[in-house]
């Protein structure tokens, strides 16, 4: 299959308005220097979303519906070298000073030497097409997109 910029470029478009629909109200980057490869990002990424609900709601984060627990998606970009997540987030009744503290702490005890940002979303499309630029480029692969429900075992009520 031949290379199409104009079709990756759709393709991110409808990923800026899937996130405008989705509302977040952070905007996250991780970095771990320390591991280059996708695989290692995604369950970085997992361990920091569940010690974060298990941080907010108790030893039984798992049992709570996905709405109730931090939502969202992160797009993986530079995989190989210099490997970073930007992650749009809807978490629940929280400032951003709160999840600020939370949110560090937590990403240092999953990876020590990371590096980590986080902002409050004000233009939510901006932000999207931040996230999902390498999406035009040649090598993107689908797997550099981690939703955090991809981390949440199955709930039954």
């Amino acid at each position: 299959m031949d290379y199409d910029y104009g079709h990756m470029k759709r393709l991110q478009q409808a990923w800026v308005k899937f996130a405008e629909a989705f509302e977040p109200n952070f905007f996250i980057t991780l970095t771990d220097p320390t591991e280059p490869h996708l695989m290692a990002m995604r369950e970085n990424l997992g361990r920091f979303c569940g010690r974060v609900d298990r941080t907010v709601l108790g030893k039984k984060f798992a049992r709570h519906l996905p709405s109730e627990r931090t939502d969202g998606i992160f797009f993986i970009e530079h995989v190989g070298s210099n490997i970073h997540a930007h992650g749009l987030l809807r978490v629940p009744d929280t400032s951003l000073e709160t999840f600020d503290k939370l949110a560090l702490k937590q990403w240092h005890r999953v990876c020590r030497d990371g590096k980590y940002n986080l902002q409050e979303v004000y233009n939510c499309a901006g932000v999207a097409d931040y996230c999902t630029k390498e999406m035009t480029r040649f090598r993107f692969s689908p797997d550099q997109i981690a939703f955090t429900r991809d981390f949440m075992k199955e709930v039954s009520r």
